[in-house]
């Protein structure tokens, strides 16, 4: 299942601005991904099969600071995490398909970033994770559910009903995802062993344009981690969280974790980190007729009054027929608050100047380029991140 807020991926403008329009949760066709537990209240495992088109997976390991716990998470490129475990013994992963009617309801709280990894971070245990989710928006519960295990045994299955969240609480095996075959070969209460576990993810596999691309197993209670790659490869790899977040943070590109085993930590990618906005300040600006330019034409584009002089021949060639595109993208962010510089450079003869778009409800990081005669080369996207506040729903 793939769950997306703002893709990282570094994008022109015109491009920026149809991701915004679908940045709300992407779904994709029912009954992928298999999600199910193994327990018999002695070992805990928690098996996933990750189904979607998307061939780059990947698992990142981020280690614990103040106020969060050090986890691991899997998934895709555009680092939004599908799925993970806590070194208290959490995890989670997610099954889409589902249409229901849902809505957060008023006053939960706005998170920053992907919910799933602040829920991770921060909860213990099922019961925790059920306070978050009771407090704190999440808006793939529109079309998808959430199961959620710890090391004692116990899991949740949180989905929207009606308006409403359900919680679906239970202490033995269970799980649920591709055409319903884990009810069939969970009947027989298999044995909670990672031979049985793999035995099931294989008899859940997916072809086609929707394939299985990775799939998992987390033991809950010694926190070891095995990725397999069906049907390309029959070998297991073996981790174990403990030992990776000693290493610091760092992940790995699941087709090319083999190889990559044997070298040097990777540090994570930007789109991987948590709080990645944090780490630019404010830096002099010693061209503020610059920064109003910029600001002039960030303006117009919301107004829909974009000027083809403020943009060289070729750039607008592309840009122009998306006009109302970026209009949209950019206004469903709220009012356009602020333009802070947070970087400048010099390239030949054009200069880059990176800045924080900042929105009512959203803050990007953008760079644009700028010829001899102050004309935009390009807008480049770089990272986006809604805010954390308590705003009612309708926002």
């Amino acid at each position: 299942m793939r769950r997306n807020i703002i893709n990282n991926s570094k994008i022109y403008l015109i491009e920026l601005a149809c991701v915004l329009l679908l940045a709300t949760f992407i779904s994709v066709p029912a009954s992928s991904c298999t999600i199910f537990v193994l327990t018999n209240g002695q070992r805990v495992l928690f098996c996933n099969n990750e189904d979607y088109s998307n061939p780059k997976t990947r698992i990142w390991f981020v280690t614990a600071g103040d106020g969060h716990y050090g986890c691991l998470y899997v998934g895709f490129d555009n680092g939004w995490a599908q799925g993970g475990m806590n070194t208290k013994g959490l995890a989670f992963d997610w099954v889409a398909g589902y249409t229901v009617k849902w809505k957060p309801e008023r006053g939960m709280i706005k998170v920053r970033g992907n919910p799933s990894e602040r829920m991770l971070e921060t909860c213990a245990n099922v019961e925790e994770a059920i306070a978050f989710y009771k407090t704190h928006r999440e808006p793939s519960f529109s079309y998808a559910r959430i199961l959620i295990a710890d090391s004692s045994g116990t899991s949740i299955i949180i989905g929207a009903s009606d308006g409403h969240l359900q919680f679906e609480k239970a202490n033995q095996s269970r799980g649920f995802g591709y055409m319903g075959i884990v009810d069939t070969m969970l009947a027989n209460s298999p044995e909670p062993t990672v031979a049985n576990g793999t035995i099931i993810l294989r008899a859940c596999l997916q072809k086609g344009q929707y394939a299985t691309k990775y799939s998992n197993i987390f033991d809950l209670k010694s926190g070891n981690i095995f990725i397999f790659q069906f049907p390309e490869r029959e070998d297991t790899v073996n981790l174990n969280l403990v030992n990776e977040l000693s290493r610091s943070s760092h992940y790995y590109d699941i087709a090319l974790i083999h190889q990559q085993l044997t070298k040097p930590p990777i540090p994570l990618l930007d789109n991987m980190k948590r709080f990645y906005l944090d780490e630019f300040k404010s830096i002099p600006d010693k061209e503020p007729n610059i920064t109003r330019h910029v600001r002039t034409i960030i303006q117009d584009i919301i107004d829909g009054i974009m000027k083809s002089d403020d943009y060289t021949i070729e750039y607008w060639t592309i840009i122009s027929p998306a006009q109302k595109e970026m209009q949209s993208g950019l206004k469903q962010y709220g009012d356009f608050i602020s333009l802070t510089l947070v970087g400048r450079k010099v390239e030949n003869d054009k200069r880059s100047y990176r800045y924080l778009w900042e929105f009512k409800n959203v803050t990007l990081l953008q760079q644009v380029i700028l010829d001899e005669n102050n004309k935009v080369a390009r807008m480049q996207f770089e990272y986006g991140e809604f805010k954390p506040d308590t705003t009612d729903v309708d926002d």
